[in-house]
This record gives C-alpha cells, sequence and structure tokens, in this order.
C-alpha cells in the first residue's frame, strides 16, 4: 500500500469502491455459483473492461455450446469452406464467384494463423516466459484489490452491507478516518503557542492512522498470501492444460464474429488496425468466457476445502469481477502485443501509446 500524502500531508482516505457497472452474481455462502452466474460474471468482467477503454458494450447470450458442440461446428465450417474453394476451382474461373472464394480462402487462413500464433504464447504443460512474467502483475494487481476491500468500511460488491470489525486497530482506523473532518476542526478551533505546535498534532494524527492502517492490514496478509498462491496455481493451469485445447475453436469464433475476412482494408492475413476493434471485443470475450468459469470454480473450491480459513466476503471478493477484469487487460494486452510484433495485427497509433505507457 502507498503512503502518499496529498499536499497538506493528509493519508489518502479509505477507497469508496466504485459501483458495479451492472449486477455481478455473488456465490452462496457454501461457496458455490451456477453455470449461468459464472457467464454473467464474465459479462459484467468484459463490460468493465469495456467502459476502462470507453468502447461500446456488446451484450451477447451466455447460453453456450459444450466445446465438443464446438468442434464439430468448427469443423463442419472449415469443412464447408474448402467445398466451397474446391467447388470453385472445378467450375472454372469464368463463372466461380471469385470475391466469395477469395474471402473464405482469407478466412482460413486467418483462422490458421491465429491458433497457430495463439499456440507460441499459451503451450499446453509449460508457462510462456511471457504469461509467466504477467501473473506476476495479475498478483499485484489482485493484492490492490484484496487491500482496497480491506479498507473499505463496506463489503465488496454491495452498496449496503456494512462490514463488521474484527481488529479493534481496525475499528479505530474507521473510526477516526469517518470522523477526521471533525478532528481538524476541533484542532483548528484552538489557540497555539507557535503555529508549529498544529503542525505537529496534525502529523501525530496522520502517523497513528498509517500505522493503525498497516497494523490491520498486516493482519489480513496470511490470507491474501494464500489466495494469492490459489490464484497463480489456478491460472498456471488454466494457460497450461486447459486453454491450450480450446484455441482452434477460439480462433474460429474471434475470426468469424468480428467478420475479419470481410474487413476491407485487410491486408493479406493481416488483421488491420481499422479492425482491431472488432477482433479486441471478440477476442476478450471468448477469453473470458473460458477464463471465469474455469478459473472461478477451481478458486471457490480451493477456499472451500480450506476449512473455514476465509470469510464470506473474501468469497465475494474471490467473485469480483474487477478481478477478470483486470486479469483480463494485463493478459489480452500481453497477446496483442505479441501479435503486433510477429506481424499478424496491426495496432492503432493510441494502443501502442498507451501499451508503452504501461511497460
Amino acid at each position: 500500500m502507498s503512503d502518499a500524502q496529498d499536499k497538506r500531508g493528509k493519508l489518502p482516505p479509505p477507497p469508496k469502491l466504485p459501483p458495479k457497472p451492472s449486477a455481478a452474481p455473488i456465490p452462496t455462502p457454501e461457496g458455490f455459483m451456477s453455470t449461468a452466474a459464472k457467464m454473467s460474471l464474465a459479462d459484467v468482467a468484459l463490460q468493465l473492461r469495456d467502459e476502462q477503454l470507453e468502447a461500446k458494450v456488446v451484450h451477447y447470450k451466455a447460453d453456450l455450446a459444450t466445446n465438443a458442440e464446438l468442434d464439430a461446428v468448427t469443423a463442419q465450417v472449415i469443412a464447408d469452406l474448402q467445398s466451397l474453394q474446391a467447388e470453385a476451382r472445378r467450375v472454372g474461373p469464368s463463372s466461380r464467384p471469385t470475391a466469395m472464394a477469395d474471402r473464405a480462402q482469407l478466412e482460413i487462413e486467418l483462422i490458421q494463423s491465429l491458433k497457430e500464433m495463439l499456440g507460441r504464447i499459451f503451450r499446453p504443460d509449460k508457462l510462456a516466459t511471457l504469461i509467466e512474467r504477467k501473473l506476476g502483475e495479475v498478483a499485484k494487481r489482485f493484492a490492490r484489490l484484496f487491500f482496497e476491500s480491506e479498507l473499505a468500511d463496506r463489503i465488496r460488491g454491495s452498496d449496503d452491507e456494512v462490514k463488521a470489525m474484527r481488529f479493534s486497530d481496525q475499528a479505530l482506523f474507521h473510526a477516526l478516518s469517518r470522523t477526521e473532518e471533525a478532528i481538524f476542526a476541533e484542532l483548528d478551533s484552538f489557540q497555539y503557542v507557535q503555529p508549529r505546535v498544529k503542525e505537529r498534532a496534525r502529523d501525530a494524527y496522520f502517523a497513528l492512522v498509517k500505522n493503525l492502517r498497516n497494523d490491520f492490514l498486516a493482519r489480513t496478509t496470511p490470507e491474501l498470501n494464500v489466495l494469492v498462491k490459489y490464484l497463480n496455481d489456478v491460472l498456471s493451469q488454466f494457460f497450461t492444460q486447459e486453454l491450450p485445447p480450446m484455441l482452434g475453436e477460439i480462433a474460429w469464433e474471434v475470426v468469424k464474429e468480428a467478420r475479419l475476412a470481410e474487413a476491407r482494408s485487410t491486408a493479406g492475413y493481416k488483421i488491420s488496425a481499422s479492425a482491431f476493434p472488432l477482433f479486441r471485443q471478440a477476442f476478450e470475450r471468448k477469453f473470458l468466457q473460458r477464463l471465469v468459469p474455469f478459473t472461478e470454480d477451481e478458486m471457490l473450491r480451493l477456499v472451500r476445502e480450506s476449512k473455514g480459513q476465509f470469510r464470506e466476503e473474501t468469497l465475494r471478493l474471490v467473485a469480483d469481477p474487477a478481478i477478470f477484469s483486470e486479469l483480463c487487460e494485463v493478459v489480452c494486452d500481453a497477446v496483442y502485443d505479441m501479435l503486433y510484433n510477429d506481424g499478424f495485427l496491426d495496432l492503432p497509433s493510441d494502443w501502442r501509446a498507451r501499451l508503452s505507457r504501461a511497460e
């Protein structure tokens, strides 16, 4: 946590958690979530991500086919496209629909290229160096969200559920924070022999609040450390075991949904900067639809099996869409950067500048 103070030497107030863009589902007190709730959570996470980028939110149906069904659909579409090409070659150049055949060929090449390039990033049974490094950034962001949640006086994800105080220093921290204006008003009403006496009184107040804050946050650190380990283990499993077999269907869904083969500015098999917004939204939607259910299931399972080590409000935090939105930003931005360096994707100039600032 930052100890930075403002120009008057004042410590930052306890954070006010931002309202949800829409109602987010929460686990049951026993730590379970339905499939519909997990897909709704993915929806909210994508909405948060889009709002961060000031992009238009596109809602989608939460009912997804099974992997087996998607595999069958993918195989059928590729077969249909290849059949179209074969028919076009058989009929001859004078009567075949050249534009349609070209688009079909481009679509096949885009799907195959995207699948191969994603395969270099998400490797079976081995974390790529890029993803391993990004998991460290994910852990830092998770810790920030955890501490923000701990510092707030209401349970994260709720506007009216007041948090029960667990520690005396936590209660005193919140009491002083809530009455800070009144305390300073009293200090201002006093007469002082020298101005620096008042300044020392203010400094003593800030030091007291800071120590109280740090003391009770230190009490929560063991819980945070366990959660970060769980998250790292679950994400490592997702990126090396769960995601790689899905890359083909993801590539197909993204190319089809974003209509990349129909983009007039598509040059060869490269995704243009003008087509990037549609590509980004389709890719992140499909990414979150796979990430959220798996990660949520595994995290809640580990928390349930911890034999009461975690509070119910920690279950709420595990299901906070902001976590998945942050995770999406860290991982997907790295994917776009890698696709750009490999020559598969053109990024808008403002996006390149944003990535550079984040590095």
